[in-house]
């Protein structure tokens, strides 16, 4: 029919592709504490990834995170729900800005809807256990600010909460987030979370499942083995309706419109080379860097003095490169570890010491 495909990238702190300009991660950005600074930072990794291709940049990731044993901690802006609306709201307005139909911007999917930083026991994914008081004081007010500043697409998380998986909890995604705080765009599944409402023994298999998590107001599937193998079936034996599917294609289907994608699906490639890892946003990268910097202590150390004679670099980062670019990254073509930088820095005159541990 000639409709054009929604290209999604994960963006959390840069395009995750190769050559891209790579940022500090979340918890980095958080120390900045400059909204700002988040803004062009969103802007120069929507121009990235738009000029690449994508329609979709996943981020920023809103959780509050607040179970240090979890996995995806660096991913957040912490354990702040006031310093997470002010710099994620930011940063989404950067990525969307005014228009996405100029090739410079695209839809902000907010990541993970709801409560995806708590979970038991730090497994990732376990159940959040959260009252209702509670998730709407200090795990929600991120997603609704966003809502309010016209936030696009929004991903719902693997977790459960109160039982309940929150890719088919009806009262989150259709009572509070549509009748309630008016979201206009499209929500769509982590990977295989509608999968994963079997897991949780909510649903006997992914049929059931695709039928649960539609019914609720998940419109799009990020995987395809859930709605693309079971809908059409679902259908014809009634347990969902043309109406069902008119809402979540239409919800869709609004947003490639607004995007231009029907006259103008195309990119171009001469255009990409000259704003990918650009000077100016290599620059911004290391503006980021600096303003994220938190130092705890010191007492003359810095700056390090060339007549030191002796110094000693420990920890198991210290010469890490993937350490130093964290997760979802976009394999930046030369890295610095921190104890290259300080024997650079420092010179032959001065002796440098190395242990992991």
């Amino acid at each position: 029919l000639g409709i054009p495909v929604l290209f999604a990238e994960e963006c959390p702190h840069g395009h995750m592709a190769i050559g891209t300009t790579v940022f500090p991660t979340s918890l980095s950005q958080a120390s900045t504490w400059n909204a700002e600074l988040m803004h062009r930072m969103g802007e120069a990794i929507a121009l990235e990834a738009r000029s690449q291709g994508a329609n979709i940049g996943y981020g920023p990731v809103l959780d509050i995170a607040r179970e240090p044993r979890w996995s995806r901690m660096e991913e957040t802006f912490g354990e702040d729900p006031v310093l997470t609306t002010h710099l994620g709201v930011a940063f989404m307005k950067g990525m969307q800005g005014k228009s996405q139909n100029d090739g410079k911007h695209l839809y902000s999917t907010l990541k993970h809807f709801a409560a995806y930083g708590i979970p038991e026991a730090g497994h990732n994914g376990a159940r959040a256990n959260v009252g209702m008081r509670q998730l709407f004081s200090d795990y929600l007010p991120p997603f609704k600010k966003a809502v309010e500043e016209g936030v696009a697409t929004i991903m719902t998380s693997y977790n459960t909460i109160d039982g309940v998986p929150c890719t088919s909890n009806k009262y989150l995604l259709t009572d509070v987030l549509r009748d309630q705080w008016g979201f206009k765009g499209f929500v769509y599944s982590d990977l295989t979370s509608i999968e994963g409402i079997v897991g949780a023994r909510v649903a006997k298999d992914n049929k059931e499942a695709a039928v649960l998590a539609l019914k609720a107001g998940l419109d799009m599937d990020l995987g395809g083995n859930a709605y693309g193998k079971n809908l059409q079936k679902a259908l014809e034996e009634g347990a969902i309706t043309m109406d069902d599917l008119n809402r979540a294609v239409a919800n869709v289907l609004r947003l490639k419109f607004r995007m231009g994608l029907f006259e103008n699906p195309y990119v171009s490639p001469e255009q990409a080379k000259q704003v990918v890892r650009s000077k100016a946003h290599k620059e911004l990268a290391r503006e980021v860097a600096r303003e994220g910097i938190v130092l705890l202590k010191n007492e003359g150390v810095l700056p390090l003095k060339k007549n030191i004679g002796s110094i000693a670099v420990i920890g198991p980062n210290a010469d890490s490169r993937k350490a130093l670019v964290g997760n979802y990254e976009g394999t930046a073509s030369r890295y610095i570890t921190v104890l290259e930088g300080i024997e650079d820095y420092v010179g032959d005159d001065v002796k440098v010491y190395y242990s992991e541990a």
